[in-house]
């Protein structure tokens, strides 16, 4: 390629730019499996920064791990969310009783991954046997257990099998199923009692019962999302929601995410069709080591933009590849080589403002626009 051709090619992505018509688009990984451990009833100060909850306050330090601080509920109580985080809508219930319409017919994420040839298993800590559809046993609550309200024969409906109790979580982390979700029981998910007990004994229930999944996780394409269900009853519903395992660039994302979030990010690992209000809410896009777009003008190759003090550049040919940070007159400011497929560039000593980011190597050239808050 020519310096004319490059030349046009630059002020072609400037028109480009200036229409606002460029599409981003990221590539999520496909982990071999994924835990969702939900708890109970806490807001995010609460947790995180907590004595109370040391283990997992390690967890958000570990190089494996995402803190997400804008993390929110759907509603109060507790039911209406494990509804919407297992199917996208709280199926209009309101509270805690077992569903007059149960068990339903909508599509849920379990009938999704078993009828895409993948496997679903909830795991209830007390629940007496698989399939067990009464209201109580023990600590166990069933207004806990989402996928119960589908256990059946019908349209979008599971089987028992996908209803297992806690003492049936392999040993051998292989064996998991492409997506569970893990409940512990009433004494154990912070529910019962009061704090800080309550936290301490979750916390200490994460760590003996789910700690050596949780380590296996980051060497073994695997991913263990903790969340709650709600906070304590507040009008802004603010939790926790932690991420680790291998495919995760550790850090503290302030972007907003809920349950539909966690449900959205979790149907484009695997292919499946958005349901309910997953499909309004833009999946987790932001901590994925294996999300490299490929090279070209119509995916994005940068984040986050805008960016504050830092941002990365995705490149999968790094060879002799360099990036030049340029003012919109195209002085340059600031050159970095390329040495990664995923490159740190600090921008701390950049004005807040709007500047041109160019990527060149032997192949060609792109540029991309950073917006510097």
């Amino acid at each position: 390629m020519n310096r004319h051709q490059l030349l046009f090619r630059f002020i072609l992505f400037l028109l480009i730019i200036q229409s606002g018509s460029i599409p981003a688009q990221s590539i999520l990984p496909k982990p071999d499996h994924i835990v969702v451990l939900i708890l109970e009833n806490h807001n995010f100060n609460q947790i995180i920064g907590s004595s109370a909850a040391p283990y997992i306050n390690s967890l958000t330090n570990d190089i494996a791990t995402a803190l997400f601080t804008g993390s929110y509920g759907i509603t109060h109580p507790s039911q209406p969310n494990y509804l919407a985080l297992y199917s996208g809508s709280t199926q209009g219930i309101t509270g805690d009783a077992i569903p007059a319409s149960n068990p339903f017919t909508t599509v849920n994420l379990g009938s999704q991954l078993i009828n895409s040839g993948k496997t679903f298993v909830t795991y209830s800590e007390d629940l007496p046997v698989a399939g067990f559809n009464g209201e109580i046993s023990g600590y166990y609550a069933r207004k806990h257990n989402p996928v119960t309200n589908w256990v059946g024969n019908g349209i979008n409906q599971v089987s028992q099998g996908t209803n297992q109790p806690f003492t049936a979580f392999p040993a051998d982390f292989n064996l998991l199923p492409t997506v569970s979700f893990v409940v512990p029981n009433l004494q154990n998910d912070m529910h019962n009692g009061i704090d800080p007990s309550r936290i301490t004994t979750g916390d200490a229930w994460i760590s003996n019962h789910l700690n050596n999944y949780i380590q296996w996780a980051k060497s073994h394409n695997s991913l263990f999302i903790l969340t709650f269900d709600e906070d304590n009853n507040t009008a802004s519903n603010q939790i926790s929601t932690i991420l680790t395992g291998q495919m995760i660039i550790p850090g503290t994302y302030s972007i907003k995410i809920n349950h539909y979030s966690i449900l959205h990010t979790i149907e484009k690992m695997y292919g499946l069709p958005n349901i309910g209000d997953s499909i309004t809410y833009p999946p987790i896009d932001l901590n994925w080591k294996t999300s490299i777009p490929t090279y070209n003008l119509s995916e994005e190759i940068m984040y986050p933009i805008p960016a504050k003090d830092f941002f990365y550049i995705i490149q999968s040919d790094v060879k002799d590849a360099v990036a030049e940070i340029r003012t919109l007159k195209g002085e340059l400011i600031q050159e970095q080589p390329l040495v990664s497929i995923k490159t740190y560039v600090n921008i701390q000593n950049l004005k807040s403002g709007i500047y041109l980011v160019k990527i060149s190597n032997k192949g060609g050239m792109i540029v991309r626009k950073l917006i510097k808050s």
